[in-house]
C-alpha cells in the first residue's frame, strides 16, 4: 500500500514539475502518431522515427540546458513541424488551467521537419548524416496520419475495465498516474451499478488502448442549462485535452474547468465557453457499496447514499481516499473525516458516526447510534 502511494506521489510530482524541470520531450498524438508509422518502415528512416517516437513515448530524460525547442506538432504544411521554446513558456502557465495551452499559446514557432529531426537526434546522440536526413523528410512528407482515433461512450462493466492500466496506451501523463489505474472491479460499483447516471468518455484507437478519460455525470442539479457534466480528463498527452474540452462543448455538456481532484476547484466549471459556478448533483440508482473509488469532483455521497454532489452536506461520506489510511481526530485520536465545507466532524470515539477506509477505495460503515 505504502509502495502504491509514494508511486501515486512521485507521478503528481512529475506532472507538477515537468514543465519546470524542461527535461522531457513532449508531442501532440498527431506528432507521435506520424513517427509510430514510420517507425515500421525499413531502413534508417523507421530507425530514426523509432529512435524520436521512443525518446517521447518513454519519457527519457534530457539534461536541463539541451532542450531548446519542444511540445511538438503538425502544421498544415507537409515539410514543417511546430514546436515551442522552453525560455517562452508563460511565467503563469498553470497546466490544471489548461494542460494543452502550450500547443496553442502565442509564440509557437514552425521549423522545417528535417532540422527538427535532426536537433532530436542529436539529444539521444543518434548519428544521422543529411543523406539520412533528407530521406527520412521525403518519407514524412507523403506520409499521412491515420491514428484512428475516436471518442466513445461506455458503461456498466465496461466502465472497469478501461480504469485497467493494462488498457492504457503508454503510462505517462495524468493517465499513467491516476490512483485507480489498478484496482479490483468492484472498486467500480458506484458507477458500473448505476449505468444510467455515469458513463466513462474514452479516447481509444484501433488497438483498444485507450489515450484518456473521463467520468461522465447525468446531473440531477445543475447551475446551467447542461444536463452532463465531464469531471476530470486524465490523459497520456497534455495536448488531448483540448480535444476533450471540444467534444464536450460541441455535446452541450458543463465541464470541470481545473482539471485536478481539489475540493477548493469543486464548482468551477465551463459551458459553452462561459465560467460557471455553483451547485452540481447527482441521483443514484445506487450507492451502497463496500468499497468505493477516488473520485474526483462528485466526491460527496449523502447519507442515505442515493445522492452525489460537489459539495458536501450535514453527515456526508468523503470519497476522497487516495492511500486509505484514515484521519486522526484532534480530540481523542480516533479514526475521524473532517467534512471540508464545514460539516459536522464524524469521531468513531467521541462522536455519534464513523468512516472507515479500506484500501484505495472506501468502506464505508456507521455507527447505529448516530443521530442528528
Amino acid at each position: 500500500m505504502l509502495k502504491k502511494y509514494n508511486g501515486f506521489l512521485l507521478e503528481q510530482f512529475k506532472m507538477d514539475f515537468i514543465p519546470l524541470l524542461e527535461g522531457y520531450i513532449f508531442g501532440s498524438t498527431d506528432f507521435i502518431f506520424k513517427l509510430r508509422e514510420l517507425s515500421k518502415t525499413d531502413g534508417v528512416v523507421g530507425q530514426i522515427a523509432k529512435s524520436v517516437y521512443e525518446l517521447i513515448v518513454d519519457e527519457d530524460y534530457i539534461e536541463d540546458g539541451e532542450i531548446k525547442q519542444n511540445y511538438f506538432d503538425l502544421t498544415d504544411k507537409d515539410d514543417m513541424v511546430s514546436f515551442l521554446q522552453n525560455s517562452k513558456i508563460p511565467d503563469d502557465y498553470d497546466e490544471e488551467d489548461d494542460a494543452s495551452a502550450l500547443y496553442s499559446v502565442k509564440g509557437r514557432g514552425e521549423i522545417k521537419v528535417g532540422r527538427a529531426i535532426k536537433y532530436l537526434c542529436s539529444l539521444i546522440d543518434l548519428k544521422v548524416v543529411d543523406k539520412d536526413i533528407e530521406t527520412f523528410v521525403n518519407t514524412f512528407k507523403s506520409s499521412k496520419v491515420d491514428n484512428n482515433m475516436e471518442f466513445r461512450l461506455v458503461k456498466g462493466e465496461e466502465i472497469s475495465k478501461y480504469y485497467n492500466e493494462e488498457k492504457y496506451f503508454t503510462k505517462n501523463g495524468s493517465l499513467g498516474g491516476s490512483c485507480m489505474s489498478d484496482e479490483k472491479k468492484s472498486t467500480f460499483r458506484i458507477y458500473t451499478e448505476n449505468e444510467n447516471k455515469v458513463q466513462l468518455l474514452i479516447y481509444v484507437d484501433s488497438d483498444d488502448k485507450i489515450h484518456g478519460r473521463a467520468l461522465l455525470w447525468k446531473l440531477k442539479k445543475s447551475p446551467c442549462d447542461a444536463k452532463y457534466f465531464m469531471d476530470r480528463v486524465y490523459t497520456n498527452r497534455d495536448s488531448d485535452e483540448i480535444r476533450f474540452k471540444r467534444f464536450a462543448d460541441e455535446k452541450g455538456w458543463l465541464y470541470k474547468k481545473r482539471m485536478n481532484s481539489s475540493i477548493d476547484d469543486n464548482v468551477k466549471f465551463v459551458y459553452k465557453g462561459q465560467d460557471v459556478f455553483g451547485e452540481v448533483t447527482v441521483k443514484l440508482q445506487d450507492g451502497d457499496f463496500r468499497n468505493y473509488p477516488f473520485i474526483d469532483t462528485m466526491c460527496f455521497l449523502s447519507k442515505n447514499k442515493n445522492t452525489l454532489s460537489n459539495l458536501s452536506d450535514k453527515d456526508c461520506y468523503e470519497l476522497h481516499s487516495v492511500y486509505g489510511d484514515c484521519n486522526q481526530c484532534d480530540t481523542c485520536d480516533g479514526n475521524m473525516v473532517t467534512n471540508s465545507w464545514g460539516g459536522k466532524v464524524l469521531c468513531y470515539n467521541c462522536s455519534q458516526g464513523h468512516l472507515t477506509l479500506k484500501g484505495i477505495g472506501v468502506e464505508t460503515k456507521w455507527n447505529k447510534k448516530f443521530s442528528d
